[in-house]
């Protein structure tokens, strides 16, 4: 089958990778025809090129605004977008004949490429059971009927995910100031419910090494989109209100390409980083 990748950045190219490993005729668009270089997918030179099931995993919803006239058989969203930027693509979908699923991913470039990424497929079954022999070859499957709830369970997942490590690292920071080692900090949070969350995400915290896979500013945007989309439907969401503001404040000041997970570690008295 002929699979597209419109968008090739660390998400988009992981996924081309984890179809061509899969013996998927893959082809890739993006803006940048430099992040073509090296990938094991044909270019094409437009979005109406596209053929086959459509994976679109551009930055954001403004990009997504700006695909206009996708081919292909079945678009499937990859991406992050608010709700309204979906039901607003899917309309445009609708006059062409083109079949229609949001398929938000939980995990990184690594869990995509290795085929242990979470795909959270929304839309009709009947779509679905068109493209099934590939989403089964990509990950884990969680179903769901339309693709506006698809994409609502990703940014509540988001959400979640991004203001707990907030929190983990004012956990820390509380802990250092009345002379706990970090050490202990660990000890206490593996001999309960949060152990898992120590295991993966503590020592990422203390000792960043290397680019991050998800900065603050891309966890700043995933939030307002939990936010945005939550008050379009008339439902506030107070404490994702609050992560918000704080991603959105530490982005402003400078600490955009900070892995997200070190938002709550960040230090901002008297103007001073901690790197």
């Amino acid at each position: 089958m002929e699979v597209t990748v419109i968008g090739t950045g660390r998400m988009g190219s992981a996924l081309v990778k984890r179809l061509a490993s899969q013996g998927f005729t893959v082809y890739a668009w993006n803006r940048t025809r430099e992040k073509l270089r090296d990938l094991p997918a044909k270019p094409i030179e437009d979005v109406s090129q596209a053929r086959g099931l459509v994976f679109i995993f551009v930055a954001d919803d403004e990009a997504l605004n700006a695909v206009r006239g996708v081919g292909g058989d079945v678009v499937s969203l990859a991406g992050t977008y608010s709700v309204g930027a979906v039901a607003a693509f899917s309309i445009r979908l609708s006059s062409m004949g083109i079949g229609f699923l949001a398929s938000p991913v939980v995990g990184g470039p690594g869990d995509v490429e290795r085929g242990t990424a979470i795909y959270i497929v929304g839309g009709p079954e009947s779509t679905y059971q068109r493209v099934k022999d590939v989403f089964e070859r990509l990950g884990t499957i969680i179903r769901l009927p339309t693709a506006e709830s698809a994409m609502a369970l990703k940014l509540a997942y988001n959400a979640l995910l991004i203001g707990s490590m907030a929190l983990l690292g004012e956990y820390v920071i509380l802990s250092r100031t009345y002379g706990v080692d970090d050490e202990t900090s660990k000890e206490l949070l593996r001999r309960t419910v949060f152990k898992d969350v120590a295991e993966k995400y503590l020592d990422r915290i203390l000792n960043p090494r290397g680019p991050p896979s998800f900065t603050l500013t891309l966890a700043a945007k995933d939030v307002h989109y939990a936010v945005k989309s939550a008050g379009d439907a008339r439902t506030p969401l107070v404490v994702s209100s609050a992560v918000k503001s704080l991603y959105e404040l530490l982005s402003t000041l400078g600490f955009g390409n900070e892995d997200y997970v070190r938002a709550g570690l960040l230090e901002l008295v008297g103007g001073l980083r901690e790197k």
